[in-house]
């Protein structure tokens, strides 16, 4: 995937790292929900998991949200949503 204009990491204000939730057996939806709510316009979230978190992305898309997702070298997936 190409990366897209809106993409400025100087714009990431949230970042989370989803896999101690994850080991906990925690679902991180909710909270990323919640704090992707309270981002202004052109403010980016990053949520970092080791898996590509598909069902999310769906989820933020249908509630407005722009998203791209990048592999880590460490094989990690970040993934960003704009409101």
């Amino acid at each position: 995937m190409n990366i897209p204009a809106w993409f400025d990491r100087s714009k990431i204000r949230t970042t989370l790292d989803a896999r101690p939730l994850l080991s906990a057996g925690e679902h991180p939806l909710q909270k990323v929900m919640e704090e992707c709510g309270n981002l202004q316009p052109g403010e980016i979230y990053e949520i970092i998991t080791p898996f590509p978190p598909a069902p999310m992305i769906e989820k933020l898309a249908a509630a407005g949200f722009d998203n791209y997702m990048e592999t880590a070298v460490d094989g990690l997936f970040h993934t960003y949503f704009k409101r």
